[in-house]
């Protein structure tokens, strides 16, 4: 009576590992993911122009070694053409109090470009920071 027992289970349970192992036919699309807050603000001159790509890996913090803040993100040019961009962040303590705030950098931006840019705190004060985008003129 053991073997017919055994055999049922064994087959129930070839059955479940080949349905587990089982693939797609064709390709799978990525699943979606929700607009990402970020920390990065447009002049209105730009909306629609670029934008943070939608993308888990677009907006990193981390700290270096000495305790700064770092930011990094990711700006995606969603138009056909060249320009420069004006970045600047601002880094503020726990209270919203400015703690750094940086000199505005000059971006070259290519058509459909995604442009990594990472910023750091020039002190260990930071807690936050705020980055706006702007043409540059």
């Amino acid at each position: 009576m053991k073997q017919p027992f055994t055999i049922a289970i064994a087959s129930i349970a070839a059955g479940l590992g080949l349905a587990a192992c089982s693939s797609p036919s064709g390709p799978v699309a990525p699943a979606l993911v929700p607009s990402p807050l970020t920390k990065v603000t447009f002049t209105p001159d730009l909306q629609g122009a670029v934008g943070v790509p939608n993308v888990p890996t677009a907006q990193v913090f981390d700290h270096t070694p000495d305790g700064h803040l770092k930011y990094q993100f990711q700006l995606q040019n969603n138009t056909g053409d060249s320009f420069f961009l004006r970045v600047q962040a601002t880094f503020v303590d726990e209270k919203g109090v400015v703690v750094d705030p940086q000199q505005p950098t000059r971006v070259p931006f290519q058509p459909g470009q995604i442009q990594t840019i990472s910023v750091t705190s020039a002190n260990a004060l930071a807690r936050d920071v705020r980055v706006q985008v702007m043409p540059a003129r």
